[in-house]
């Protein structure tokens, strides 16, 4: 609704919003001097050709940096060129041969491949210094893929990441009004005002520097109000809607001025609608404006006919789609999409690719603003972005691009990227066995990624095999490119219950990263970290925690090299290592040396999920987890049991909105937590969340009985355990019966489960002992005395000891059951082990 009119400064038909464009230069360059100064001593750099990654948050003054960092190295006479949106083809042709250049590519992730085709000739080399600088929201999918194209193009891509994120922070200790107050008399000089007092609402710093920039625009705005104060008071935290209303006041007078508001254009209801249609497709001809008008009349009223050519020319004149910060005009365009249902539909009907395109990535920038919490209407926008996705033509370069910039790994957006992968897929030339094992590689991690591993194994299956072949031919190219599919494919196995196939799968990759390394030290690197972090994992499922101890202490040293080098990037990586660490120093019963890793891994994960929760919070759930049951290891069972309720709540939510991914977390999360409350004497409590486990279990056992169902028997033989302390006999026995006969039809396929059927023959003993069914409880006794003398054969140390106990036990059973002979016979045999 439209407020109020601006004042004096809107009637010269100023756009307020334009004057926030960072290539205007209006407000002065404050801070960042240590991120300038290295942006200049790059492009000074020995290197002949050189790719750099600036990238943030919106707003926070990416492309101001990046336009004063050309503005330096235009003064030391290099030629310095932004590459507009469809021009990176003719961009190289554009530098005067020998000339050192500076190229700008801003919103580097919405270019798709035609900046993989730019990168490719940069990487070929040229004569004088080249450097090409990627401004983004972040290093994402899209970032990934451009390594991908060739070895010559990923040595200049790592190291062009190794920054961290922008902050909002442009200078030490920031105070955000003294900022606002220099930012005043630039705008009123700009706009031939006079320059009003300010009197800035006092807030801690870290706003984004476009918010502080748009609260001092809007102060020398509402200084030209008859009413205004001497001292003006500025909110900070509302400038971009103050300023969104100051604009929307020019769109009307614009559009008057062009002779288009009213019967011989359209009515002002239309006005928001209109700039909304044009914001989101970014219509860049006059015929494409006026196609776009005749589609929007449809849906929005007030659109006179035969007006379509006139309206479509205004719109092209005000150009929001590029003219006007996102984080501006957005909250618009997702108000406008919201309250008109088929305005979407109507922009995208018949559009071009390019439209249609432009139209996704917008939806996903603001999907990306609101999972980071920058800004409110996230279900709306994820409304909006399945709308435009569910658009796009069936085009590969589009496809590719949009899935590009959706945020990965996303709790909101699993499904989506699945949507997306397998839409691209479905349009990859099959003649081309390069492009269709990387679309089948991307179908297989979305799969992962939202619980579907034995899905993701059959995309993913068939593109190991095509990149087998062409790295066979061609190693130098491809063995990388295999080594990271081999990757995938152990995941999908191990997240099958699988971990024989996977540990093959990891260990070639690891071997052929290896292989790449030495030849092109520095390369690989993060891939080799991370095949070396799946590795040891692996090994640990196989029942081999001190063999996962190397691989995963050598992955732990390599992220936190990494880390050091961009915390924002890696840090996550450095956290899972520390986090498998620890599991593994505690399954080797050193609980006390896995402390600092957990400590660090939990650390890590909190601050990662305080920044961006969408991304984190699944991780910082497991990392509370461990950090629990160290403590518990340590008899520090009240501090275990904290840590371990607050992962319970964390995994609840998440597997409420991805249970084939997050269950079984959280049935881990319930047990632990049973098991802790029971031994601290709450025992009603503890049955409740184990028996809530149980349920869990079988849900998972049910649909992967490979993976789970080992999981299942630990947590009936648990829940036999508490209903046994609970005085409840029977509850408990018909628990650990059922664990036992789960244990042994595990032990028929996989010998490596007899040590839990013992345990679990043991409990059953136990028992029944106590229900005084000393006849019964012979059997399971006899048992797990058969299995220990296997066990005990094979490993003497560990089992000898433990079968001379159940020996003497069962001899005390049988001599109860007046079984003197066979009694006698079991404590001889016990004795003649010669352990006390």
């Amino acid at each position: 609704m439209l407020t109020s009119q601006p004042g004096a400064a809107v009637a010269r038909l100023v756009s307020p919003g334009r004057l926030l464009a960072p290539e205007r230069r209006i407000v002065p360059f404050l801070g960042r001097t240590a991120e300038l100064a290295s942006l200049v001593e790059w492009c000074n750099g020995p290197d002949t050709v050189a790719v750099r990654l600036v990238s943030g948050a919106r707003g926070v003054g990416k492309t101001r940096l990046a336009r004063e960092a050309a503005y330096a190295m235009a003064r030391a006479g290099w030629t310095c060129l932004n590459v507009p949106d469809g021009a990176e083809h003719a961009a190289l042709a554009m530098v005067p041969d020998g000339a050192p250049a500076l190229l700008i590519v801003d919103g580097a992730e919405t270019r798709g491949s035609a900046l993989a085709e730019l990168l490719r000739s940069a990487a070929r080399g040229r004569n004088g210094a080249l450097r090409v600088l990627l401004v983004s929201l972040g290093a994402g999918q899209w970032f990934n893929r451009l390594t991908t194209t060739s070895l010559a193009a990923r040595a200049l891509l790592e190291p062009a990441r190794t920054g961290e994120d922008l902050g909002a922070e442009v200078l030490p200790g920031q105070v955000d009004g003294r900022l606002v107050a220099a930012f005043v008399e630039p705008y009123a000089l700009a706009l031939g005002l006079p320059v009003p007092q300010v009197a800035v609402a006092a807030q801690a710093g870290g706003t984004p520097m476009l918010d502080l920039q748009a609260a001092a625009l809007c102060a020398v705005l509402r200084a030209q109000a008859p009413d205004a104060q001497d001292v003006l008071p500025v909110d900070v935290s509302d400038a971009l809607d103050e300023l969104l209303e100051h604009e929307r006041w020019t769109w009307f007078r614009s559009a008057e001025e062009a002779g288009v508001l009213g019967e011989a254009g359209f009515l002002p209801e239309a006005v928001d609608a209109l700039v909304a249609a044009a914001t989101l497709t970014g219509v860049r001809t006059p015929d494409a404006a006026q196609n776009l008008v005749s589609r929007v009349a449809a849906v929005v009223p007030g659109v006179q006919p035969g007006a379509a050519a006139a309206v479509g020319q205004w719109l092209l004149d005000l150009d929001p789609h590029r003219a006007l910060p996102g984080r501006l005009v957005d909250p618009h365009l997702l108000a406008e999409l919201t309250d008109i249902p088929g305005l979407l539909g109507a922009c995208l009907s018949g559009a071009s690719t390019a439209f249609a395109r432009r139209a996704a990535q917008r939806a996903a920038a603001m999907v990306v603003e609101r999972l980071a919490g920058r800004s409110e209407g996230l279900s709306p926008a994820l409304d909006q972005l399945g709308a435009a996705v569910a658009a796009l033509p069936d085009d590969y370069d589009a496809l590719r691009s949009v899935s590009g910039v959706l945020p990965h790994p996303s709790l909101a957006l699993g499904e989506l990227r699945v949507e997306v992968a397998l839409r691209t897929l479905a349009v990859t030339p099959e003649d081309d066995p390069a492009w269709r094992a990387e679309a089948l590689r991307d179908v297989g991690v979305a799969l992962v990624d939202v619980g579907r591993a034995a899905d993701a194994e059959r995309y993913v299956g068939p593109a190991v095999v095509l990149l087998g072949e062409l790295a066979e031919a061609d190693p130098q190219r491809y063995r990388s490119r295999l080594a990271a599919l081999l990757v995938t494919l152990g995941t999908a196995c191990s997240d099958q219950g699988r971990p024989w196939d996977a540990l093959r799968c990891e260990a070639e990759a690891v071997d052929l990263l290896r292989l790449v390394e030495a030849d092109h030290p520095g390369v690989v690197t993060l891939d080799l970290t991370m095949a070396l972090s799946n590795l040891a994992v692996t090994l640990a499922e196989l029942g081999q925690p001190l063999a996962a101890l190397g691989p995963g202490r050598e992955a732990v040293g390599l992220w936190r090299r990494l880390a050091e080098a961009n915390p924002v990037r890696f840090s996550s990586g450095l956290a899972r290592s520390q986090l498998n660490v620890a599991r593994r120093l505690l399954e080797l019963g050193r609980g006390a040396e896995a402390l600092e890793p957990a400590e660090e891994s939990l650390e890590v994960r909190r601050r990662l999920a305080a920044a961006d929760p969408d991304e984190h919070i699944c991780s910082l759930g497991s990392s509370l987890q461990v950090m629990g049951s160290v403590l518990a290891d340590q008899g520090r069972t009240e501090e275990a049991v904290g840590y371990i309720d607050e992962a319970v709540r964390i995994r609840r939510r998440t597997a409420q909105e991805n249970p084939g991914r997050y269950l079984a977390g959280l049935a881990e999360s319930l047990q632990a937590l049973g098991t802790q409350l029971s031994a601290l004497g709450r025992w009603e409590e503890g049955l409740d969340l184990q028996q809530e486990a149980v349920g869990v279990r079988r849900r998972l056992a049910a649909d992967r009985p490979g993976q789970y169902t080992a999981e299942l028997a630990e947590a009936l033989s648990d829940l036999g355990v508490t209903c046994s302390r609970l005085d409840r006999p029977q509850d408990a026995l018909d628990a650990e019966r059922e664990a036992t006969r789960t244990w042994r039809e595990l032990v028929r396929s996989d010998p490596r489960h007899r040590p839990r059927l013992v345990q679990s023959l043991e409990n059953l003993t136990s028992i029944l002992s106590v229900l005084k069914l000393g006849d019964e409880a012979t059997l399971p006794a006899g048992e797990a005395v058969t299995l220990l003398r296997e066990l005990a054969v094979e490993h003497p140390g560990v089992y000898r000891e433990r079968l001379a106990g159940r020996l003497r036990k069962l001899a005390l059973l049988l001599h109860d059951q007046e079984r003197f002979d066979e009694a006698r016979e079991a404590r001889a045999e016990a004795g003649a082990l010669g352990v006390d």
